[in-house]
């Protein structure tokens, strides 16, 4: 007996000795270790980050590197995602993640979209879930200040510029709140993930009797629809749909 807790002690050490560092440690000795060429020893510190309940879109971008410099593109696309759902409109983000999906072997047509929706997505991505609530903070704000000055102003040049600028500072708050709603849920449902098996069969029910109905590879984005036991249903970019064991993917 004691010797198999002398065991459970020694490989668990490691990882205890991680989580007892602050985040801001982990992140130094993370990136001296990615710089080094020791990506595996990064990712390792950069998942204990995680781990700790603190994230932002350059941890999960610096880890999507770590993965992308093993050759495990499942976990790179997996993190640059999550990484873009933080900061959308991040450049270098946008590179990577772009980067790494040339490396996935399915190469799905998505559905044409309706012009106004996609310019509603682009717009909404202009800036993260955060910003949008803070956008939306400051127009009430300025919107309460405005309707004070209208209520207590006797002079009508000021009461209709005052009332003006209400109209439009509602409409920024609804525009932005709606925003930031859209983005939060986006990030908390979690019905986008990534395929890590390396080989899936989609299956047409959730059973492994169901037939085959198509072939999707790791690294592939998809929709979790809905979930059944161990099955979920799943939705890919050209709106095809079926079945997958849940154990082979991981939701962003």
């Amino acid at each position: 007996m004691k010797r198999l807790l002398n065991i459970v002690l020694l490989v668990c050490a490691p990882l205890w000795s991680l989580l007892a560092q602050n985040p801001s440690q982990l992140m130094k000795q993370a990136n001296e270790l990615y710089t080094s060429g020791k990506f595996k020893e990064a990712a390792q510190r950069y998942e204990a980050i995680i781990g700790q309940g603190y994230t932002s879109a350059e941890v999960y971008y610096n880890l999507g590197n770590a993965y992308f410099k093993m050759k495990d593109i499942p976990a790179a696309i997996l993190n640059y995602e999550r990484a873009n759902l933080l900061s959308p409109k991040d450049e270098d983000i946008q590179f990577n993640l772009d980067l790494a999906r040339t490396y996935v072997v399915d190469k799905i047509e998505p559905l044409p979209e309706f012009m106004l929706v996609t310019a509603a997505k682009n717009f909404r991505s202009w800036f993260s879930s955060n910003t949008w609530a803070y956008i939306a903070f400051f127009a009430f704000l300025l919107v309460m200040v405005a309707v004070a000055f209208y209520i207590f102003t006797n002079r009508y040049s000021i009461k209709r510029l005052t009332f003006a600028g209400s109209i439009l500072l509602t409409i920024v708050f609804v525009i932005s709140i709606t925003c930031s709603i859209s983005l939060r849920n986006q990030s908390i449902q979690r019905n986008h993930a990534i395929l890590f098996a390396p080989v899936v069969s989609v299956k047409s029910s959730p059973a492994s009797t169901g037939s085959d109905i198509f072939i999707l590879h790791a690294g592939t984005k998809v929709m979790v629809t809905r979930s059944l036991g161990e099955w979920s249903e799943i939705k890919i970019a050209d709106g095809s749909k079926g079945w997958v064991l849940s154990s082979t993917f991981e939701r962003i």
